[in-house]
């Protein structure tokens, strides 16, 4: 029997199959057709919502990017918070995300071989968050607060050196957090 669902609710589906089965053989293994066995459909429905696989991957790191974005973009939305208190609360949000398992396709980005794969997501989520950060740079610059002569230029710079030092796998969280703020602060200088 055929089960109608909303197009983003069957859209919803297909990527979060796609990324289960991602996961599970690599994503250069799997085909459109193994996502539409695991979800008990014909193929042509995945063809229906996306052209390809590397179609459905793209929209897949997009809405995971804005999801995990989110709480980020809350803190940096808080212009009224001074650097030390945006770090503290975005140390919190990190931690957080971590302890509840909020990052629903961490399984497939934190596998070994698959750092390009993480690499798109990080570049992807920095496009999502460089404007609130360089909004909350550029509000704490009219304060005086900070002094740096380009607010998006610093923010371009905090994010990416940021993305390394998270990513990096010989220091635990509370030591990539002191770093950063340590860092964060002399930058902002």
């Amino acid at each position: 029997m055929r089960i109608s669902k909303e197009p983003e609710v069957r859209k919803q589906e297909i990527i979060d199959t796609a990324m289960k089965v991602f996961a599970e053989r690599g994503y250069e293994a799997v085909t459109m057709k193994d996502i539409a066995r695991e979800m008990n459909v014909a193929s042509g429905l995945c063809y229906h919502y996306f052209q390809n696989k590397q179609a459905l991957y793209e929209e897949a790191v997009k809405k995971y990017a804005q999801s995990c974005s989110r709480s980020f973009i809350e803190v940096f939305s808080q212009t009224d918070l001074s650097v030390n208190e945006c770090i503290e609360r975005l140390g919190k949000v990190w931690q957080e995300a971590e302890d509840d398992c909020s990052y629903v396709y961490a399984g497939f980005f934190h596998e070994k071989g698959n750092e390009l794969f993480h690499r798109q997501l990080d570049m992807e989520m920095l496009h999502i968050i460089l404007p609130y950060v360089a909004a909350y740079l550029e509000e704490l610059k009219k304060r005086k607060e900070i002094n740096v002569p380009d607010a998006r230029a610093a923010a371009l710079f905090i994010l990416n050196g940021e993305i390394g030092l998270i990513n990096d796998s010989e220091m635990n969280s509370d030591q990539k957090l002191e770093i950063l703020k340590e860092f964060v602060l002399k930058v902002l200088k």
